[in-house]
Parts: C-alpha cells; sequence; structure tokens
C-alpha cells in the first residue's frame, strides 16, 4: 500500500468516525464499542505454485512446493450509537498489513430492515463473494471468482433491507443496490460507476431454510485505444469501453436432522469478462488499463459451483465437497487466434477448467477454534495447435487452523 493511498484511507476512516465522536462527548453511556476477527494459519502442499495462497513462491512455478503462513488475520472495530454505525477492519497477512473494510452505516429506526452505508466494503453479488471466510466450509472462493472479483472490496456506497416480510419470521427479504468505482480498493477514476444489485428471498421452515437469489452487475473499463470483442465466434475489433457485466443466480438449502445439518448450496454466473490475452482478470484495480505490449480482449464466460455440507453436531464435525466449473471464451475461433497473433494464451486464459474440492474441518471450544484438512485437485483444458487439449491436473492439500475471537 502507498503512502498516498495510506493517507487517503486514515482521511476517510475521519471522516467516517468523525459523526459518532461528538456524540460520544454527549452520552458515552449510549456509545457502543466492539471488537471482532479472526486469525487463519495454513500450510498447503502443491504439484505446481499456481493457486498457493501463503509465502513467497519462487521460481521454477511448475514445481512441486509447500508454503506456510498467515492466510489471513483480521480485527475489525465496530463503533454504533443510535441508528448510526461505523466499521473498520485491518488485515493482515504473511506479506503485508492493510486497511479491509471501512464505511459508516446508518440503520433507521423508523424503518427496520433498511439502511445505507458507504466507504470501502465487500461488493454484494451473488452468495460466495460476501460470503466470509471464516463462515465457509473451504477457505477459499470457487476458483473463478479471483478472475471475476480480483479484489474482495470495493469503494461504494450501498443501499438495502434486510428484514422479515411477515410477522412469523418464515419469509425474510435482502436486497442490495450498490454503486461502485469498479477499481477494487480505490477511488473511482472512471466517468461512470458500476452498478451492483443482489435479490435474495429466504423461506425458514421448522427444520429447514431454503434461499433463492439473483444478482446483477453492470460496469465498464475505459481504455486507452482498441479490444477485440468476441461475438459468435469471431473476434471484431473494437473502441472506448469495454463492457464488465455478470448475471447470476443461486439456490441455498438448509437441513436440520437429529444429527446436525445438511447444506446444500449452487451457483451461476455467465456475462462479458474484459481482460489481457494472457490473463483473465476483469482488470477491475488497474482501469484505465495500460495496454503496453498487451491486447485487450472482452470475453464470454459461465461459470458455476455446487457445494455440500454436512455438519455433525453430536461430534462437531463438518465434511464437505465441491464441484466448480469455468468456461471462457465459449465462442473462441481458432482462426481468429491465429489472426491475432494471440500466441501467448495459458491454460489460464483460454479453455474450460474444473475444481474439485472436499474436505474435513473439527471444531473446538464452541466453534471458537477450526482445524482443517483440505484437497483440491484443478483439471484444465488449453490451447494448443488450434485444439482444446487437456492440460496436466493441479494437486493441492490444504491444512489450516482457525480461530475466532
Amino acid at each position: 500500500m502507498t503512502l498516498q493511498t495510506t493517507k487517503r484511507l486514515f482521511t476517510l476512516l475521519t471522516a467516517l468516525l468523525l459523526p459518532l465522536s461528538s456524540s460520544m462527548l454527549q452520552a458515552q453511556e449510549q456509545v457502543r464499542v466492539t471488537f471482532t476477527g479472526f486469525v487463519q494459519a495454513i500450510a498447503q502442499y502443491g504439484s505446481e505454485g499456481d493457486y498457493i495462497k501463503v509465502g513467497h513462491l519462487t521460481a521454477p512455478y511448475d514445481h512441486r512446493t509447500t508454503r506456510m503462513g498467515i492466510r489471513r488475520g483480521r480485527l475489525a472495530a465496530i463503533a454504533s450509537y443510535g441508528d448510526l454505525a461505523a466499521r473498520v477492519d485491518v488485515n493482515a497477512t504473511d506479506q503485508k498489513i492493510s486497511i479491509f473494510n471501512v464505511y459508516a452505516e446508518y440503520k433507521p429506526h423508523w424503518a427496520e430492515g433498511a439502511y445505507v452505508k458507504g466507504g470501502l466494503m465487500t461488493p454484494s453479488f451473488g452468495y460466495e463473494l460476501p460470503y466470509s471466510s471464516s463462515k465457509r466450509a473451504a477457505f477459499e472462493r470457487s476458483h473463478y471468482m479471483a478472475d471475476l472479483f480480483p479484489g474482495d472490496i470495493d469503494m461504494g456506497l450501498e443501499i438495502g433491507y434486510k428484514g422479515a416480510l411477515d410477522h412469523t419470521n418464515r419469509w425474510r427479504l435482502e436486497s442490495t443496490l450498490s454503486i461502485l468505482s469498479g477499481n477494487a480498493d480505490k477511488g473511482m477514476n472512471k466517468n461512470l460507476p458500476d452498478l451492483a444489485l443482489c435479490l435474495a428471498l429466504t423461506q425458514r421452515g421448522s427444520s429447514h431454510d431454503i434461499s433463492f437469489g439473483l444478482s446483477g452487475y453492470a460496469g465498464s473499463v475505459p481504455t486507452q485505444g482498441e479490444y477485440y470483442a468476441f461475438d459468435k465466434g469471431t473476434a471484431t475489433l473494437q473502441k472506448d469501453r469495454m463492457l464488465r457485466a455478470y448475471g447470476g443466480a443461486f439456490i441455498n438449502t438448509t437441513l436440520q436432522h437429529h444429527g446436525g445439518a445438511l447444506m446444500l448450496t449452487a451457483e451461476g454466473i455467465m456475462g462479458l469478462q474484459p481482460g489481457w490475452q494472457n490473463a483473465n482478470l476483469a482488470i477491475g484495480s488497474k482501469a484505465p488499463a495500460t495496454v503496453e505490449n498487451n491486447i485487450l480482449i472482452q470475453r464470454p464466460f459461465v461459470a458455476g459451483m455446487a457445494q455440500l455440507v454436512e455438519r455433525l453436531k453430536p461430534v462437531d464435525l463438518e465434511l464437505f465437497g465441491r464441484y466448480a466449473y469455468y468456461d471462457r471464451n465459449r465462442q473462441f475461433d481458432p482462426q481468429a487466434e491465429q489472426e491475432l497473433k494471440l500466441s501467448r494464451l495459458t491454460a489460464r486464459t483460454e479453455g474450460r477448467s474444473y475444481q474439485i474440492s472436499t474436505g474435513v474441518n473439527y471444531f473446538l471450544q464452541q466453534d471458537h477454534l477450526r482445524l482443517s484438512l483440505q484437497y483440491d485437485c484443478f483439471l484444465r483444458q488449453q490451447l494448443e495447435q488450434q485444439t482444446l487439449i487437456a492440460a496436466k491436473p493441479l494437486h493441492m492439500v490444504t491444512i489450516g487452523a482457525q480461530y475466532k475471537f
């Protein structure tokens, strides 16, 4: 984090806390300050280093490697007074310490469930993105999320409602509309903001919860020149703005039983993704893009995951399995690859990829401490001589411990 960025964040933090500080001086007995957080320490073995999240990888990257470190340490401070609140999260890894969430929130008492918040926050899109790693069965989200959302947080303003639709609390609605900079954790540096919309309806029964959700994301990435867009298998040269547009849906079901709970989750996302010829990332924090020696591409994609989690309460054990699918450039034209000389395409850039994950979590001290063992297998296809072929599968084993306080 640069000095200028740090100064900007602390200026924002001061501005967010000023309304609360004046109130604290007048009525300290009504001010409530709480602290929460967690620490995740992991060791990872990989047949290659592509998906290793801790430590510093050294060349050659395609060899077996073992790394260990702090995946994430999070300390959150929440100050509230009446209808106002402010939150600051400090994020620490084995590589850096940075500011995570920094936002102010207003929840009017006369409109229970409604809220407005602004600052740095996780975008409300879909199921997996806003779901904290301290609660997920697996430490990491599905592998395609890092491409679609290069940063966990974004600068923006969000208006939403989270509350019951009836007096029995059987039906609940969550709805959010966000205006975002679209540049990960930086301020807005383009003419138009991105928009995100998320709707989720939950039906609660005596032994089950069922949630359905729809999400949309609409934005653009300014370019300093031209880019290629794929349309019905043909790459065409375009100018001005690249579209970043996603649509998604999810379903999540929790079934309570005598031995614990079973959770079934499925999510699908499709749309247009801006990136480079040798990188899938949605650019985000690097907009406007520097295009020296790079060709900008707007890719169509389809992604999805299905997950099964079984919590065995008598023994405080959790078993999970997940399957994730990611298909980018579904309409890629091999002839266009020759014409555009995109010879630097890699397995992470083109073709299809699959992720199979399974693991076990053991909980201690009323779920404050979690011990985890997880296995991931990544299967990929890449272009070679105008043909999609299967690349060597990547294997990764993760051993981790998490403590929440």
